[in-house]
């Protein structure tokens, strides 16, 4: 069952609520009704050239993973066709029906496969542009969302550069037009819902990284929905995360980093927020990028979110401060932010392996570059020096552990120059812990 939960979960939820059929307990399944992947009453049986039958959406997930033997036999696949077994799946669907008073459900009939030729037509109908090939970009976007097989088709025909042209030619429309259209609007976002499912291959980014496509996805940025603001996201990180050049490009895109910031404020909407700040994580790795986003007040924004946001966000989060706090104008923001560095020290301890890590290493940067004792202390009073001790004998990193000690030595010069314990003393080592805080630095 284990590899059964390995192959569904890169499934999107709607194929993953079908992956698997409830069947009371008290019905036996017949053995040869059961996928030798998943275990689970097959709803599409296929079969391989080796004769071996298995359930469409497991053998497909096995062939992704770029096997190329029968997961039943072992044996190398002369081809990977998948022949319907029909007769089988009659046999499943009449075993329902006549155990239908016990519970089970019956299993629909499975559609047929995405025919190439209707993918090819539906692709020359939206290089039109016109009223025709609005209504093919939705059939397509409906073909796209229901299934990875679809999906698939669609990216083998190369889809993808003629979806950027599309996008490039309806940028320059909305661009340029004198009054709002609300269908070439719709048609962009129905283009960018599709992208933002497929893979993108090198020849496919190529495509997208055109001036005219990068511009129509500024403009969805700026003015479109929601969801078509985070599906342009989806898009511009995929582009930029390996290419340095695009990413001077984006940040160089009219009110592009700032939306990426306002993406963050959706904090309903959790894939929102998520596709704004992988955005920023790829984004803000030039220096001029982060500026910009510390001008459009990023760093308000981020500390404003960690409270709240879901863990997986909480992380990239983090990710996301400690690039801020690797320039002179996000250390100064971090350190004017009433906040900012009481947050990062609570978040050292209980919530991650890799928000401890990026949360010692910016309070670290922060503090090694401090220009006055106001931050440092602020991070005392915040117990910095407590959690920090407490993060020497754990199982984080030795560069993390590093990084500790040499806060501590920081944070050990001020200490000593107190005349007096601030008020809320539980948070604050005493001397004697002072003293074996030199003995642990120097063994751990």
């Amino acid at each position: 069952m284990g590899f059964d939960m390995a192959l569904g979960s890169g499934l999107h939820a709607p194929e993953r609520a079908l992956l698997t059929l409830q069947v009371p307990q008290q019905v036996v399944v017949p053995a040869f009704f059961l996928c030798p992947i998943s275990l689970e009453l097959m709803r599409d049986p296929v079969t391989l050239s080796t004769g071996m039958t298995f359930d469409r959406s497991s053998i497909e997930r096995w062939l992704e993973f770029g096997n190329n033997t029968c997961p039943g036999t072992n044996q190398v696949l002369e081809n990977q066709e998948l022949i319907p077994n029909h007769t089988l799946r009659r046999l499943i669907q009449n075993w329902c029906v006549a155990n239908k008073a016990y519970g089970v459900e019956r299993i629909p009939t499975p559609k047929a496969p995405l025919q190439t030729e209707k993918v090819k037509q539906l692709l020359a109908d939206i290089g039109q542009c016109e009223t025709a090939g609005y209504n093919s970009l939705k059939k397509l976007w409906s073909l796209a969302k229901e299934s990875e097989r679809n999906r698939k088709c669609i990216e083998e025909i190369g889809a993808v550069p003629i979806l950027a042209e599309a996008l490039a030619q309806l940028g320059v429309d909305m661009c340029y037009s004198s009054r709002c259209n609300r269908d070439r609007e719709e048609a962009c976002e129905d283009v960018l819902a599709i992208i933002a499912l497929m893979r993108v291959g090198d020849g496919d980014k190529k495509a997208l990284a055109a001036p005219k496509s990068l511009a129509c996805l500024a403009f969805v940025l700026a003015s479109g929905s929601l969801e078509a603001k985070a599906n342009a996201a989806d898009v511009i990180h995929t582009l930029c995360e390996e290419d340095p050049h695009l990413k001077i490009a984006v940040g160089d895109l009219p009110g592009a980093i700032e939306a990426f910031v306002d993406l963050l404020k959706e904090n309903l909407y959790p894939r929102v927020v998520q596709a704004g700040l992988r955005c920023l994580l790829s984004v803000c790795l030039p220096r001029r990028n982060r500026v910009i986003a510390i001008e459009c007040r990023a760093l308000s924004v981020l500390v404003e979110l960690l409270p709240n946001t879901e863990k997986r966000n909480k992380d990239l989060a983090f990710e996301v401060l400690e690039i801020m706090a690797n320039c002179a104008e996000g250390r100064e923001a971090i350190s004017n932010h009433a906040t900012a560095i009481p947050m990062i020290v609570k978040s050292m301890l209980g919530v991650s392996q890799r928000v401890t890590e990026c949360a010692v290493s910016t309070l670290w940067v922060v503090l090694s570059y401090a220009s006055n004792r106001n931050v440092i202390n602020t991070a005392l009073q915040a117990g910095a020096f407590t959690n920090l001790l407490v993060l020497l004998p754990s199982e984080c990193s030795q560069r993390t552990k590093q990084k500790a000690r040499d806060s501590l030595k920081l944070l050990n010069e001020v200490w000593g120059s107190y005349t007096c314990r601030p008020a809320d003393e539980s948070r604050i080592v005493n001397k004697r812990d002072m003293r074996q805080l030199r003995f642990s630095t120097e063994l751990v």
